[in-house]
């Protein structure tokens, strides 16, 4: 019973039973290949080569670590808080913070839209009538109820980011940059398909700072998300020799520049849920400032440990190596002066 006890109780506990799977593993795999080494040279140069072999494949398995970034990893590049500013970055911290003008002091992504002639902008951001709604969309309606549709369509399109513009139209963006229109500070608007990362993680920081009574991520809307500084990208609509050029580039650049990110968000104007209905449009409260969240990319080191393996086995292994070669020189010479004895 004792023995039935032990049994079961390595099937139900995971660490254990993983334990011994990998020890089982290399007692039949390694132990096996070892035995025919030893078997057939001899156990201390047997042994040798076993070792020399086990340090080669683990060049080459963590030479796949090191590309891929897999494995015995580090810790991956992250977004870290450098402060939040709550309607007033001319007094953040951060100096390059200063330059971003307002929210209010640009243009609104709508004006954009109906200044452009894009027309995919304007099918997906611009005026909204009656007579731009699809069949679909008025199916079974009545009049009033078509107005409200209309209305709500419009103010949707009223809220549209500027970020959200960039992943639909980024010619637009373009447009007014080059028009001067648009004018960051030096800072690059990213689109929400871009800073899907920066936004979650500044989401979390608000969700998570003992200074502002935010308790769900309904409490406030994502306005515009910036970066500025890091490793200079792709340019705009990029040809095979840009590609070519930025990986040269970015390989040659040992440094790496400090990169910043500001996620904006601000507060809602809270609704009631109706039963049975979809959660309203968030409305943004323009009685509440605008609130910046300034993060800096951490890089991590998620290649630092495979690096670091590589390195230290394919020592190990041209070690083993070498002391094999003089090893083989040794008994060369022993042969040769054995085989002059004898002459």
């Amino acid at each position: 019973m004792e023995a039935l006890d032990l049994i079961a109780g390595l099937a139900w506990d995971p660490e254990i039973r993983g334990f011994m799977a990998v020890f089982a593993g290399v007692v039949v795999l390694m132990g096996s290949v070892w035995l025919l080494l030893a078997l057939n040279t001899g156990t201390r140069l047997g042994t040798l080569v076993a070792v020399t072999g086990f340090f080669g494949w683990m060049v080459i398995m963590a030479l796949v670590w090191w590309i891929y970034g897999i494995g015995w990893a580090g810790s991956a590049p992250t977004w870290q808080l450098r402060e939040i500013n709550v309607g007033d970055l001319d007094a953040a911290a951060l100096e390059q913070a200063t330059a971003l003008p307002d929210a209010s002091e640009l243009p609104s992504a709508f004006n954009l839209v109906l200044d452009s002639d894009d027309p995919v902008a304007q099918a997906e951001f611009g005026l909204v009538t009656r007579d731009t709604l699809t069949p679909d969309q008025i199916e079974g309606l009545n009049a009033a109820e078509i107005e409200a549709l209309v209305a709500d369509e419009l103010a949707r399109n009223r809220a549209t980011t500027l970020s959200e513009l960039a992943a639909v139209s980024p010619g637009v963006i373009a447009g007014a940059e080059s028009s001067g229109r648009l004018d960051f500070g030096g800072w690059t608007l990213l689109s929400t398909a871009e800073a899907g990362e920066a936004q979650a993680s500044a989401v979390a920081m608000l969700l998570e700072s003992p200074d502002l009574a935010f308790t769900a991520q309904e409490d406030f809307k994502l306005l515009d998300a910036y970066t500025v500084g890091g490793k200079r990208g792709l340019p705009d609509d990029p040809d095979r020799l840009d590609r070519i050029w930025t990986q040269i580039r970015t390989a040659v650049t040992i440094t790496h520049p400090t990169r910043y990110g500001i996620v904006q968000v601000q507060e809602v104007v809270h609704q009631k849920l109706l039963p049975g209905q979809p959660p309203p449009r968030p409305v943004v409260d323009e009685s509440k400032p605008v609130i910046s969240v300034i993060m800096v990319r951490d890089l991590g080191n998620l290649r630092l440990r495979p690096a670091l393996v590589t390195l230290g086995s394919l020592c190990i292994f041209a070690a083993l190596c070498l002391f094999l070669h003089e090893r083989d020189k040794l008994a060369w010479r022993q042969r040769e002066a054995g085989a002059r004895a004898d002459a």
